[in-house]
């Protein structure tokens, strides 16, 4: 198979596809329907990350809205529990993951109580955490609430763990494998249980070769981006800091598949490494060069959504450069504390500082930036007005409060759409 040429924004728009931003389904009240779509929607994308950060919602509930628009977040509770089709793991950091790629992760597993068994707090506390272990196995599904803290004074409130040895016992044997997350709870907390009252017994019992496992996360990834060099696919699937499978492997796992005739090697305008387009997406490219099926969602990306996990993908293929605020000072803070970049028509036009009053049930948007060169003009204010509104409504907000943008001419223009009865349908 001879390999193609994309122009940027061929690669933008298949990678918006690739990804399920491009456009949404249309909205269904049904209970089934949206439960189905979430699934799907995760398996698609492989994996969906974590994060305690909750400034407007969790960032997992925030990646599925900017694809699926309103849903119940129940029913994503209901798919881990009680109807067993999702689960955690580090997939890109703690992710959510589709049961069934359970097995896939059993290396990890194996290599993470490999390097920790003669770490020095495991050595020191293997009655801990033989007794977490054990306790779990008697009592059924268990919180780290359900363990009682060591006498002593109470730990500064920045200290890991909080100072109790069984929570850290409980990452330990998640991380392990030991265990997993039976279901989350009120204020996000993990209940755990034994793998195997989790984990269905017929896929417990599969231990891929090392070149399935490579293959998954190679083929996985490159699905889920569409367009993928080999670091950006090594990048996908990771723990915190070490990837399922290396720039080295993904390289060699895309040449295998360009063999199959499942990858198609491109070269793409700006960029000087070799990249990989998903065959699967060649009939959408030609829609895309036959001036069909651009992109034509407008709407708020978490600052975890898979999209933009890599930086170096999002300088490379829209030259936005971003860093999540959460860790910087406030006075050296740029954008805001939780800003989150705006996708429009498949390209990344700017990012807004938003914060939500529960109580009040207010969105407040403390101010939206557009990028550089990026012109202010009446249709992108009503895009953009239409997403919050949108947004608003999945969080309960009755109320959403522009306070300022950049540049100046924009927040006119923001806030009269803002106001308009047709942007909030």
């Amino acid at each position: 198979m001879t390999g193609e040429h994309l122009s940027i924004q061929e690669a933008r728009a298949l990678a918006v596809v690739a990804s399920r931003l491009d456009r949404r389904p249309r909205w269904s009240r049904d209970p089934a329907v949206q439960k189905a779509r979430l699934l799907e929607t995760i398996r698609a994308l492989g994996c969906v990350q974590l994060d305690t950060i909750s400034v407007v919602s969790r960032s997992h509930e925030t990646v599925l809205w900017s694809r699926l628009g309103p849903y119940d977040p129940a029913l994503l509770g209901a798919l881990h529990y009680p109807d067993g089709l999702l689960t955690e793991y580090w997939a890109h950091a703690a992710a959510i993951i589709p049961v069934e790629t359970f097995p896939y992760y059993r290396d990890a597993m194996d290599a993470h109580r490999e390097k920790y068994e003669r770490h020095s707090w495991v050595e020191g506390n293997h009655e801990v955490i033989s007794g977490v272990l054990e306790r779990i196995r008697a009592d059924g599904a268990t919180a780290s609430r359900h363990f009682e803290r060591p006498d002593g004074p109470r730990p500064e409130a920045w200290t890991w763990y909080g100072g109790k040895p069984a929570r850290q016992a409980l990452d330990h044997l998640w991380s392990c494998g030991e265990l997993m997350v039976a279901r989350r709870e009120s204020g996000f907390q993990r209940v755990y249980d034994v793998t195997e009252r989790i984990i269905p017994g017929e896929l417990l019992a599969v231990r891929p070769s090392a070149e399935e496992r490579q293959r998954f996360f190679t083929s996985g990834a490159l699905r889920a981006l569409g367009v993928a060099t080999a670091r950006w696919a090594a990048d996908y699937f990771r723990t915190w800091a070490r990837p399922h499978s290396t720039a080295k492997e993904s390289l060699a796992g895309l040449k295998v598949l360009q063999d199959e005739g499942l990858a198609v090697p491109v070269t793409v305008d700006g960029l000087s490494e070799p990249a990989w387009l998903d065959a699967g997406l060649l009939p959408r490219l030609a829609e895309l060069r036959a001036g069909r099926g651009q992109p034509t969602l407008t709407t708020l990306l978490s600052p975890f959504d898979n999209l933009i996990w890599y930086r170096g993908r999002m300088a490379d293929l829209w030259n936005f450069h971003y860093r999540i605020e959460v860790y910087t000072p406030a006075p050296k803070r740029v954008y805001g504390y939780y800003t989150m970049p705006i996708l429009h028509r498949g390209r990344l036009v700017g990012r807004l500082d938003p914060s939500l009053d529960r109580k009040n049930r207010l969105l407040t948007v403390r101010k939206v930036f557009l990028e550089p060169g990026e012109r202010p003009t009446e249709s992108l204010a009503a895009a953009i007005a239409g997403s919050l509104w949108d947004f608003a409504a999945f969080l309960n907000a009755e109320e959403v409060l522009l306070l300022a943008a950049e540049p100046e001419p924009f927040a006119p223009m923001l806030g009269d759409a803002l106001a308009r009865p047709g942007s909030r349908s």
